[in-house]
């Protein structure tokens, strides 16, 4: 089987691209359109975000989770706490988000320090998840056939 090359692999994007200096002052609006946008043209897991924190060892780690609010505070996912991002969060409190919505050739990057939520937040959140998602966020997992 003959060797694809990567390097050619390309499409052309029709959208007309954001140039950085007409971003306005206050960008949260801007996202929030966008992301109403993304919801409008029902994109599957519009609310998907990579997440990249940093290793003890300084090396960048990333992963998906589910923007679950966002607003003049800032943007919310939830996570185990000692989970190894988690874990991360607390020994170095940066991160950075990145949301792509190929069908609609936008991304959004964002950076910035992070913090918990309050633990009324947290706890209401939980609540609202299946009682397998609670058990698999608490580091446990349902056997097969049990309830």
């Amino acid at each position: 089987m003959p060797k694809t090359s990567i390097a050619h692999i390309r499409r052309e994007y029709r959208n007309k691209g954001l140039n950085e200096n007409q971003v306005p002052a206050r960008p949260l609006p801007l996202f929030e359109r966008w992301f109403q946008e993304a919801l409008q043209a029902k994109l599957l897991d519009a609310n998907a975000v990579i997440l990249a924190t940093l290793t003890p060892l300084g090396r960048p780690a990333t992963r998906t989770v589910l923007l679950k609010g966002v607003d003049q505070r800032g943007f919310v996912f939830f996570t185990n706490y000692e989970s190894q991002k988690g874990r991360e969060l607390v020994r170095k409190p940066y991160a950075s988000l990145l949301f792509f919505w190929k069908e609609l050739g936008r991304q959004v990057r964002v950076d910035g320090k992070v913090s918990k939520v309050s633990a009324s937040e947290s706890d209401d959140y939980f609540k609202t998840r299946p009682l397998g998602s609670q058990l698999g966020g608490l580091g446990f997992r349902p056997k097969p056939g049990h309830p």
